[in-house]
C-alpha cells in the first residue's frame, strides 16, 4: 500500500471515528483492547451500508475504501490474538 492510500484510508478511519463518536487512541489502533475493535469495527461496517453501497448493491469507491480499513483493523486484531496464544 503506498503512503499516499496509506494516508488517505487512515484519514478516513479518523473521520469515521469521530462521527460515530468513537474514541481512536493516540498510540494507535493496535493498542486496542478486543472489545474496543470489535466495537469501531462494528462502526465501520455501520458507515459501509450507509454510505459505502451503491443503488446497485455493490461498494462504491468509499465502499472499497472502508473495506480496505476493515480488513486492516481485521488483521490487527487477529495479529494480536495470535501473538498471546
Amino acid at each position: 500500500m503506498s503512503r499516499s492510500s496509506s494516508s488517505r484510508l487512515h484519514s478516513l478511519l479518523v473521520e469515521i471515528a469521530a462521527k460515530y463518536s468513537f474514541q481512536l487512541p493516540e498510540e494507535g489502533i493496535k493498542n486496542l483492547a478486543e472489545r474496543d475493535r470489535d466495537l469501531l469495527i462494528d462502526v465501520l461496517l455501520q458507515e459501509f451500508s450507509e454510505t459505502g453501497v451503491g443503488s446497485d448493491d455493490e461498494p462504491n469507491h468509499r465502499g472499497v475504501e472502508i473495506e480496505e480499513v476493515i480488513d486492516f483493523v481485521g488483521s490487527i486484531a487477529d495479529q494480536n490474538r495470535a501473538s498471546s496464544e
